[in-house]
């Protein structure tokens, strides 16, 4: 059994969060609907659950025990601390009553010539800023993690993962061993390192935040990053067995159709994935997907319109993780699309947007795809 989270409306139109454990997501969203829920849309499945027993349920802030509720970790993971100033901002936001209180109090203190009082006051407000700040690292540095990663910037990749292990020592808010451990282990991989890689990843299976299905999904993950894809497909195909999500499925898909030009597989296998709800996360990857398909189908209307939505939804999404792979890889699908449909200009304006990142990461096959179909 395994949790899902989903936002609804129940009868009285009021949007909820309902946290609701069945053997599948479709099971729990049949559930919702013969208790009376409308407007469902799944925000976590079998993988952010299992991410989820990688974090504590509570901790203790100066000995007061804290317990983040589901809304709240959802809200965070929808709207990340993503900078210092960020932080600073939204516990100003938070907490402005008390703030504006201190500063009110110093400039009396100030003003009545107890200028001891006031400095302390001010003293106190920095001393609550430097805690936000303090408190707001780890995800300040993951976030930054995710963007090196998203980069192939390995070396800043394990380099980071150092600096957030530093942090972990004398923080209460820690980034998972295992997630820190399966991010080092894809800069292995990217490095030309993948023996390493896998050996280093083999200690988190089994962990409540890793189970058998989730590493061989991760380790799919590897050999794409290594380049070894039907290595990746091979190890996708397991995790499926183990667990038939509709994510893994649509993972399986995205693979069938980047890195080995077969539409057809991809179909069947994004068929398997609507089988199920997909997390609302995972739509614009599912609508990428969608649309690589249609192009290598010669269906290049049905490419430009689902690349097109993928690439807005993203775009809107201004926090999403590998946000920018996403839109360059989107972009130069579209780039062939508009070729073949005669519209180089557009077709040249996509590649350009999208071509930083592709050099980046060595995406030379698709580089030159882009670059023959528009003349260059």
């Amino acid at each position: 059994m395994s949790k899902y989270v989903w936002t609804a409306k129940d009868k009285s139109g009021q949007k909820v969060f309902r946290e609701v454990e069945a053997e599948t997501a479709e099971q729990s969203r049949a559930l919702l609907v013969t208790a009376g829920y409308s407007d469902l849309a799944l925000k976590e499945d079998d993988i952010g659950a299992a991410a989820k027993a990688g974090f504590p349920s509570t901790f203790k802030v100066m000995g007061e025990e804290v317990r983040i509720s589901t809304e709240e970790r959802l809200k965070h993971l929808e709207n990340p601390t993503v900078s210092y100033w960020d932080a600073i901002r939204k516990g100003l936001d938070q907490t402005k009553t008390g703030c504006l209180l201190l500063l009110f109090f110093a400039g009396y203190s100030a003003y009545r010539g107890n200028w001891s009082s006031a400095v302390l006051l001010l003293i106190g407000l920095i001393a609550w800023l430097t805690f936000i700040v303090c408190v707001s690292l780890p995800s300040v540095y993951y976030r930054k993690l995710i963007k090196a990663s998203d980069w192939y910037r390995w070396s800043e990749v394990l380099s980071l993962i150092a600096t957030l292990k530093t942090i972990g020592r004398f923080s209460f808010v820690k980034v998972p061993a295992t997630e820190l451990t399966r991010n080092r282990a894809k800069a292995l991989a990217g490095m030309g390192r993948l023996p390493e890689a896998l050996a280093e990843y083999k200690q988190c299976e089994g962990r409540p935040d890793c189970p058998s299905w989730l590493h061989k999904q991760f380790v799919a993950s590897l050999y794409t990053t290594a380049k070894q894809y039907d290595k990746a497909i091979e190890f996708s195909l397991l995790s499926i067995a183990e667990k038939p999500m509709s994510t893994a499925w649509a993972d399986l898909a995205y693979r069938y159709a980047r890195y080995k030009r077969d539409p057809v597989k991809a179909r069947q296998a994004l068929a398997e994935a609507d089988k199920n709800p997909m997390v609302d996360a995972a739509k614009p990857f599912r609508l990428r997907c969608l649309g690589v398909i249609a192009y290598l189908e010669g269906d290049y209307a049905s490419a430009r319109r689902d690349l097109e939505t993928a690439i807005d939804l993203v775009e809107k999404a201004k926090a999403r993780p590998y946000r920018d792979g996403h839109l360059a890889v989107a972009r130069a699908y579209l780039c062939c699309t508009l070729a073949k449909m005669g519209d180089l200009a557009a077709a040249k304006k996509c590649l350009v947007l999208a071509k930083d990142y592709l050099v980046a990461t060595d995406e030379i096959e698709l580089i030159a795809e882009c670059r023959k179909l528009i003349g260059e």
